[in-house]
């Protein structure tokens, strides 16, 4: 062989490896979607076989019955709420509420429509609730802020009589702190 077909050929040779090389390479990048789904259902397959179910004869109680709670508390399932809240409203929107915390800062709450809105353990609508109700929320941080889970109207406080009224009468007779007694 003559010296340009032996560098020709050897220069085939490598480009040939290169390319080679190169589509192994794109093949390894990112598994397909299908490969992606199938490796989940085996991954979710090993992990069931891990878990365990609760042996019923050790939930059982003294009478053989099976003791109550021991199966779980119920309730929603979900986790307890991010946060607590309880102040005064100072705004009423379509699905939201502006509340002012006791060290007066303004806090704007979401209100969805599976939010849990009570008076006295009763649901109420967003419309019973306005401008000075005291509230207690608990809420979860959503990507926009606060999203509450529940509000509950809170019963207002008795606000002392305007002065020149007499106040309500004391149960044991007595007359209130620094009023007399009317003379007899």
């Amino acid at each position: 062989m003559s010296g340009t077909r032996k560098w020709t050929f050897l220069g085939l040779v490598v480009g040939g490896l290169c390319l080679g090389c190169r589509q192994q390479e794109v093949a390894r990048e990112e598994p397909s979607a299908s490969e992606r789904e199938g490796r989940s259902e085996v991954l979710r397959g090993i992990m069931a076989s891990k878990e365990r179910t609760p042996d019923p004869a050790a939930m059982r109680g003294p009478s053989g019955q099976a003791t109550p709670g021991a199966l779980g508390q119920g309730g929603s399932g979900r986790p307890e709420p991010t946060g607590r809240l309880q102040g005064q409203v100072t705004w009423v929107g379509d699905d939201e509420l502006l509340i002012r915390d006791p060290g007066g800062v303004e806090r704007d709450v979401e209100v969805k429509p599976e939010t849990r809105l009570q008076e006295k353990g009763s649901p109420v609508t967003l419309r019973r609730f306005s401008e000075g109700d005291e509230v207690r929320v608990s809420y979860d941080e959503g990507p926009g802020g606060w999203v509450a889970r529940e509000v509950e109207l809170l019963p207002a406080p008795e606000s002392p009589p305007p002065p020149g009224q007499n106040p309500r009468p004391r149960e044991d007779g007595a007359e209130p702190p620094g009023r007399m007694a009317p003379p007899r």
